[in-house]
């Protein structure tokens, strides 16, 4: 974990899962693992990963493959993408979401079930 006396201008690119308490201006990278915004954390950044939770303060572009959380003393302005989000109450969000559509599986269609097929020359019931 980064701590909170830490302050990095810049990229950081990674292929582990990251912590931070500090301040960060930049990018920040880590397309297979998770970023975890310590409480004591302020990030004006752009930021890709797997899974993000925020505890603290991140302002920027965020995208996340898997999952993003916002705990409830995180903050989080600017714009968010993820398949999956969960916001704990009395977190701040401030933001222009995008929720990917989840790609079908053949699974998934397989579990579908058809249409109701309805005799358009018969009868609606009447209620």
């Amino acid at each position: 974990m980064a701590g909170e006396s830490l302050r990095i201008k810049g990229d950081i690119i990674a292929n582990e899962a990251l912590s931070f308490n500090g301040h960060i201006e930049g990018t920040i990278s880590v397309p297979e693992h998770t970023l975890i915004v310590g409480p004591q954390a302020v990030l004006e950044a752009d930021v890709q990963a797997r899974a993000i939770v925020v505890a603290g303060t991140l302002r920027g572009n965020v995208s996340a493959r898997e999952r993003f959380e916002l705990q409830e003393q995180g903050s989080l302005e600017g714009t968010l993408e993820a398949p999956r989000i969960r916001v704990h109450e009395g977190a701040l969000l401030r933001v222009k979401v995008a929720m990917p559509a989840r790609t079908a599986t053949v699974a998934d269609v397989a579990r579908k079930e058809p249409p109701a097929h309805h005799d358009l020359a018969a009868p609606l019931p009447v209620a």
